[in-house]
């Protein structure tokens, strides 16, 4: 009998391994075609929505800004984009209380929004005397990554609202902080009413003013003089030194000045302080030639010229995405 029994049990075994095996089978004749019929499935058709945003006070009337969007969604949920859908903007209309528009902007509908996008966002700013509305542009388009940006302001001009400029405002780089402002969610503009725009150069960012002329109801814009260079993250450059170094430090931005040589070494403290563009204006220039750099080496301070002195800074040529 024992041996009898011990002769049964690889048998049951085999048996019970073979029933396992056909159960798994059967699981995934069920499973597989319902996962391929899930991935199979077409995803969700696009959605169109109007997003409002406001109403934002401006001298004593009320604006609201109309974004009609289309949402690509992921998934099939009910309401607006959420974090894991795209969209993109295809127009944006600013209204006044009465109903009546005042502007309105069209975008291009994307033939595919996952390599091409818009947002829009508005801002209300706040001056010295008076308030303006804040549209920024974002133009999002891949491969290779890039994005554009643009903002265009409106004011009430003999009780209207218009812009202050016809075209947007195009940079690359992005808009710097302001305070808050009094009303909600509205931002406090500089003194003499500016605000003030990180704007990649060839090397690295600065730091451009951007002044509202309300007398001639338009934006004006700092095109020469010396400009600050970015020292705020993710626009600030550092410089990165890799072995000792001599460079020709000027103390004014005038070749007719005498030089002094400087010594630089990997554990050098370097700061970028001011930029001059002596041959076109910065959103035109190229070239390391014609761009006098103020820096500070170990407390040490005065001006650099050329591509020499700025490799032995480490400065590196940006691209348009800001990348060396």
């Amino acid at each position: 009998m024992r041996d009898g029994r011990m002769k049964m049990l690889p048998r049951t075994g085999r048996l019970f391994t073979l029933a396992v095996l056909a159960a798994l089978t059967l699981c995934l004749l069920v499973l597989l075609p319902a996962a391929a019929r899930q991935d199979d499935a077409p995803s969700p058709a696009p959605t169109r929505y109007v997003r409002t945003l406001g109403p934002f006070p401006i001298e004593g009337h009320e604006f609201t800004v109309k974004l009609h969007e289309i949402c690509y969604k992921d998934s099939r949920h009910a309401g607006v984009c959420d974090k894991d859908d795209e969209e993109t903007v295809t127009s944006a209309q600013i209204v006044d209380e009465s109903g009546k528009n005042r502007f309105k902007k069209s975008f291009p509908v994307p033939l595919l929004h996952q390599i091409e996008n818009y947002m829009v966002e508005a801002t209300l700013l706040e001056g010295h005397e008076h308030q303006a509305l804040q549209l920024t542009y974002e133009a999002f388009s891949s491969p290779p990554p890039r994005t554009a940006k643009s903002i265009q302001l409106f004011g009430l001009q003999n009780g209207i609202l218009k812009p202050l400029d016809p075209e947007p405002l195009e940079f690359q780089g992005g808009l710097a902080d302001l305070p808050a402002g009094q009303s909600k969610g509205s931002k406090r503009l500089l003194e003499n009413d500016t605000l003030r725009i990180y704007s990649l150069t060839t090397y690295f960012y600065i730091v451009t003013p951007i002044r509202v002329n309300w007398k001639s109801f338009r934006l004006e814009q700092q095109g020469s003089g010396d400009f600050d260079v970015a020292d705020q993250p993710p626009y600030e450059i550092r410089p990165n030194i890799q072995s000792e170094q001599l460079i020709h430090m000027y103390p004014l931005p005038d070749k007719k000045t005498t030089p002094v040589g400087v010594n630089l070494t990997p554990g050098s403290h370097v700061e970028l302080l001011k930029a001059r563009f002596s041959a076109a204006p910065p959103d035109e220039h190229d070239s390391a030639n014609d761009t006098w750099l103020r820096v500070r080496v170990d407390g040490q301070e005065g001006w650099i010229l050329g591509v020499d002195d700025y490799a032995a800074l480490g400065l590196r040529f940006l691209s348009e995405n800001g990348a060396a």
